[in-house]
């Protein structure tokens, strides 16, 4: 074999074009699918960083008259001690808090948990410690862990740190330790890790992490919870009623958003290699037939026919392992730019430090490079199998490509056509529904707004603010802010909004539906001028104003969605809202325009106003909006300032106009179609070549022909239309052929498309009409460049 290894060299070196040309094609593929690959294994396919992580389950619950999921305190304390189960289980839930002493206030997911986390998960700190089972003590000193992100982004990778005290929420914390970059737990939004602290006592609720024993399956554990719920059910029957446990295998891939992204941006470049391996193909079925008199000599020296395709093998071996390591280099880089890429985007995507080079990735460049010199080296074999060796000897007509190699040459037109087609219907069904969405009605006028969170409080209720423990306190902060804004020169108005729309977090509140049943319903706290800022249209009624206070009657406005839910048959204007136990709730004083809601794929429903001088909630997400006369970022400096002034200690998260919340409310179909519009042009840019290719070699073939045919009459129009119909007929095979595939590939695209259907006959249409264009136009030049070739030179060549 090794043999054929230097023979394969020699024969590179002998066409060092041709070998280059092959190796730039397949390096361009190869190293696009090592980065994608390289992803999506650290994100995807990896296993988890942490000790028997097999063994790793959540455990939830759930009750008919639950509206939240978790497991309460009380019942944890019930079952926890189940050692027959477990090795371990730890409490734990996410909680958003106020940093201070460490630059601007800022606000930062944390985790509350039990010391024995990091023993259970086996991970040590990278600076000082981590929490132990005795920070859990109600005497023991407030500690607190922090993650890698946050010590560099905040403390600047200071090692001093370790001891350092800051306040979280207005509570003093020391820092104990510094954990790894690979540590992310329960997501990697997390950024702290605090003392949970519970007892008897406690009424909070959370998620639950065990350690299942080595002889303990996740079955049996269902089985054992089930007698656990009808024990609890049957103590208190009322507010367990339908009581059940949830145990599931442990994952911290829970949004699916990019998981189907990094799928289908696999999926897409795996396209592109196919098409640069269908180019690579005819590269060497062209020179294979060039080549096809050595075979026949080496055959009439009793060479083998096995031993000639292992020639071929060798030779294709050769070109995919110097591609392989050139597509390594480039995939370095490239992995560089993607981890760059989806740093930016607006969701946290877990493990993308993990992203590297490794091992893994490496099994997996040999595996694919073993695949596509298999793949690659195909063509040249078949055309072996079909070689006259006699004719070839004696010279005779047509033994030298003859008809087997056309056919071969229309098969690699037509996979080229086909896996084209695929890529441009995913690019165009992305491009078209992100136009869609752009160009989207979302109930409010985004153009002039700046909105600017100013959170306060905390998200549990294990340690209220001290400043703003109570609501009136909260209402008053942000009563202040409003005047001192609405002061500022160039502001049309100015509102406060427990959560803003399309941000992603959403508030509810329980409500009697029609059947009598309980329903959560969307809700918003705002200020009165709220609707004159977001540009929100009224439908019916009134707005809300400053005498909706605190003692005033109950007041609330819903969107029209809810209007009809409630009181299909009648004007809402007037009605009362149905409270729980029977009580009418507030007065609907009025009715807006439905709105986008959390995010924007999903249609508007039931939304409710409510004053925020009668109630506020989830302050924590809390937002101030303003619709100037000017540019709007101008005054972003200007807003944060008067916040201060009110409280220095409290923090302005995030400053964005309401076009920029949008923008980040669709980033996976603005970075989908950028993707697929990248994959899509480099698609018909290879099919082009690789069309352009096989037509001028396979005109070349037909020289003689050609010139036949010119020779009886024929004009040079009937020469280009005849080779240009030669190469469209397989194009719109492999077209035809494809329509199932892409109609396949549309499904997995549906979850990102907005108001068009995975088989829009625009796109398909479209998609087939370019490329048909691109195959005319590319076939054209070597067609006309044939035509006009003298057909006495042609015939003597013979």
């Amino acid at each position: 074999m090794h043999w054929d290894i230097l023979w394969a060299f020699r024969w590179l070196s002998r066409n060092r074009a041709l070998s280059a040309g092959i190796i730039a094609i397949l390096a361009l593929g190869i190293g696009a699918n090592t980065a994608v690959f390289s992803i999506v294994d650290a994100v995807l396919l990896r296993p988890l960083p942490y000790e028997a992580s097999a063994r790793l389950v959540r455990v939830d619950e759930s009750a008919k008259k639950r509206l939240i999921s978790g497991v309460p305190a009380q019942d944890y304390f019930r079952w926890r001690e189940r050692t027959d189960l477990f090795d371990k289980t730890v409490p734990f839930l996410k909680d958003i808090v106020t940093l201070t002493g460490a630059g601007d206030p800022d606000q930062v997911v944390g985790a509350r948990t039990e010391g024995g986390l990091f023993a259970l998960l086996g991970v040590g700190a990278r600076l000082g410690r981590t929490l132990l089972e005795s920070d859990n003590t109600p005497d023991a000193a407030p500690v607190v862990v922090i993650s890698d992100k946050l010590w560099r982004r905040r403390f600047n990778g200071d090692p001093g740190v370790v001891g350092r005290i800051i306040s979280l929420s207005e509570e003093p914390f020391t820092v104990a330790g510094v954990m790894p970059p690979e540590f992310e737990f329960p997501s990697s939004e997390v950024e702290l890790w605090a003392p949970l602290r519970l007892n008897s006592a406690s009424t909070v609720w959370f998620q639950v992490l065990a350690r299942l024993k080595p002889e303990i399956s996740i079955a049996q554990t269902r089985s054992a919870f089930e007698v656990i719920a009808g024990q609890l059910e049957r103590e208190d029957p009322k507010a367990r009623a339908g009581l059940r446990f949830d145990v599931s295998a442990w994952t911290e891939t829970t949004d699916r958003q990019y998981e189907l992204t990094l799928i289908l941006v696999l999926v897409a470049v795996g396209l592109v290699l196919l098409i640069a391996c269908a180019n690579v193909g005819s590269l060497l079925l062209t020179r294979a037939v060039q080549r096809q008199r050595e075979i026949a000599i080496r055959a009439s020296l009793g060479a083998g026919f096995w031993r000639v395709v292992r020639q071929l093998l060798a030779e294709s071996l050769v070109l995919v392992t110097l591609a392989s390591a050139s597509g390594i280099a480039l995939a370095y880089f490239t992995i560089k730019f993607l981890s760059q890429q989806l740093s930016a985007l607006p969701i946290v995507i877990p493990h993308l430090q993990r992203v590297s080079l490794n091992g893994r990735v490496l099994v997996f460049n040999i595996g694919l490079g073993l695949i596509l010199a298999v793949i690659c080296g195909l063509a040249p074999v078949l055309m072996a199998a079909r070689t006259d060796i006699q004719g070839v000897l004696r010279g005779v007509r047509g033994s030298s490509g003859g008809r087997g190699s056309s056919r071969l040459f229309a098969v690699l037109i037509a996979s080229e056509a086909a896996f084209a087609f695929l890529l441009l219907v995913g690019s165009g069904l992305v491009i078209r529904s992100l136009i869609n969405l752009q160009q989207a009605d979302h109930g409010f006028k985004p153009d002039h707004v700046l909105t600017l969170r100013v959170p306060v409080g905390v998200r549990t209720l294990l340690r209220p603010s001290v400043k703003y423990d109570t609501k009136p306190r909260q209402i008053a902060y942000y009563n202040e802010i409003l005047e001192r804004v609405q002061r500022l020169p160039g502001l049309q108005a100015a509102a406060v909004v427990n959560n803003l729309p399309l941000s992603g977090v959403n508030a509810t509140i329980p409500l009697l539906g029609s059947d009598g049943r309980p329903m959560l319903v969307s809700t918003r706290t705002i200020s009165p001028l709220y609707f004159s800022a977001m540009g929100i249209r009224l439908v019916s009624g009134r707005t809300f104003s400053d005498s909706d206070e605190k003692g005033s009657p109950g007041v609330a406005i819903v969107n029209e969605y809810l209007a009809k839910q409630l009181y299909p048959d009648r004007n809402a204007v007037g009605e009362f809202l149905p409270g729980e136990d029977g009580k009418p709730g507030g007065q609907i004083v009025g009715v807006v325009k439905d709105t986008a809601q959390m995010t924007y794929d999903k249609p508007p429903k039931g939304e409710l106003y409510i004053p925020i001088k009668q109630f506020i909630f989830a302050a924590f997400m809390t937002t101030i909006v303003v619709r100037t006369s000017g540019e709007p970022t101008a005054l972003a400096s200007t807003l944060q300032k008067e916040v201060w002034a009110v409280d220095p200690n409290q923090p302005v998260v995030k400053v964005a106009t309401m076009n920029d919340v949008i923008a980040t409310s669709i980033w996976r179909p603005r970075f989908s179609a950028w993707i697929f519009s990248v994959l899509g042009a480099l698609a018909l840019l290879l099919t082009s070549v690789g069309v352009y290719g096989i037509v001028a070699y396979t005109s070349s073939l037909r020289a003689q022909e050609l010139g036949i045919r010119v020779a009886l009459g024929a004009t040079p129009q009937n020469v280009v239309m005849e080779v240009v119909r030669g190469a469209l007929v397989p194009f719109s095979i492999g077209l035809g052929v494809s329509i199932l595939g892409a109609i396949g590939l549309s499904r997995l695209l549906t979850s990102i498309l907005y108001e068009i259907g995975g088989t829009d006959p625009v796109t398909y249409l479209s998609a087939a009409g370019m490329l048909l264009a691109i195959g005319i136009i590319a076939s054209a030049r070597p067609a006309w460049k044939a035509a006009m070739e003298d057909p006495l030179t042609a015939l003597r060549a013979e």
